[in-house]
């Protein structure tokens, strides 16, 4: 087996695929802060999969050590590390965490060295999305926080995933647990380039071969054919994550969200959907609202869109407004209940930062 050397941006959501790609005999190494980093080092990066009915299916550990990885050992970096030496890049951090000044500028010097890069964000860069060329992306501009950042990389060098895995860390004070509380896997669009998908392929491969007594774990890696697949979620986060957050203020789950009234859920999931078909999905690749609704009613906690809201973060992932943004540069119709959620965000955050 090639194993390959990979750098991940972000230990919060970062350490599922970071846990899962070392167990697979790549070599890893986690960007996070230094507080992340003594806990992890101390204690090792551990993941616990649950079942749909929330018992545990497996635990996974790796040990960790500041510095650059080693063979079956994370590694642990500031926003400092050099990118020469990595084969690939995955992001991992919530858009708005990519403006800070160090992290800026971690990412300019990853697009410098030509790395390729796989999103694994809610928000896809705009670099990504300029690969789908059926919309002026500028027009979404807006929506980031960080838009500097990413001008940086080169549209045929990223590609995204879909993330649908959700991830929490039940106590905050042990950044070194993660618990998946939906195992599901990591759709990847495929890359513009041949040598960089070769290397999406092998990793795809590696960590589906990984087993425990025999058998084969949730959250793989999949190489995906459709280039649009990331957009799959926007219906998803429109109609379930984002209305977490409720017009008079209050925080709900994601079950709750959808299941409150079914009917305007409906009406919402399939409104996105057709800014995504707009964008130039194709409907075979992309999940109808009945068997998200079903998930949903595992989903018994709010999103973290809707609790950076209510914790007073002064920004978000804007997928709301991403998605907003979309369907006027293509021209379609606004709905009434994602722009009354625009206008609330934009209001809360406006008073957050002046």
């Amino acid at each position: 087996m090639t194993s390959l050397n990979i750098l991940v941006l972000g230990a919060a959501y970062g350490l599922l695929p970071a846990v899962r790609i070392c167990l697979a005999g790549h070599r890893v190494t986690l960007v996070c802060r230094d507080q992340e980093q003594a806990q992890i080092s101390d204690h090792g990066a551990s993941v616990t999969l649950l079942r749909r009915g929330g018992q545990i299916e497996k635990r996974l550990h790796v040990p960790a050590r500041r510095g650059l990885a080693a063979e079956g050992v994370l590694g642990l970096t500031g926003t400092e590390v050099s990118p020469k030496g990595f084969d690939l890049v995955l992001l991992a951090m919530g858009e708005p965490q990519y403006a800070a000044p160090e992290v800026t500028a971690l990412v300019q010097r990853i697009g410098e060295a030509g790395l390729p890069v796989i999103s694994l964000m809610n928000a896809p860069p705009p670099p990504f999305l300029r690969r789908l060329s059926t919309f002026d992306v500028a027009e979404l501009e807006p929506a980031y926080r960080s838009w500097e950042a990413w001008q940086a990389i080169d549209p045929e060098r990223i590609t995204a995933a879909s993330p649908d895995a959700q991830a929490v860390r039940l106590d905050p004070g042990r950044p070194n647990d993660l618990t998946v509380t939906l195992t599901s896997n990591f759709k990847v669009a495929p890359f513009a380039r041949p040598a960089h998908q070769e290397m999406l392929e092998t990793l795809a491969r590696d960590v589906s071969a990984y087993r425990v007594e025999g058998a084969p774990l949730p959250v793989r890696i999949l190489s995906h054919r459709a280039v649009h697949v990331p957009l799959a979620k926007w219906p998803m986060l429109i109609a379930g994550n984002c209305r977490c957050l409720r017009p008079d203020g209050t925080i709900v789950t994601i079950r709750e969200a959808v299941h409150t009234d079914l009917e305007e859920s409906r009406a919402l999931y399939d409104w996105t959907l057709d800014v995504v078909l707009g964008a130039g999905a194709e409907r075979d690749d992309l999940v109808p609202f009945e068997p998200y609704a079903k998930a949903a009613l595992a989903l018994t906690r709010p999103s973290s869109f809707a609790k950076a809201i209510g914790a007073g973060a002064p920004a978000v992932e804007r997928v709301d407004k991403m998605v907003q943004r979309t369907a006027q540069a293509l021209g379609l119709d606004a709905t009434p209940g994602l722009d009354a959620l625009v206008g609330q965000v934009d209001a809360v955050l406006a008073t957050r930062n002046g």
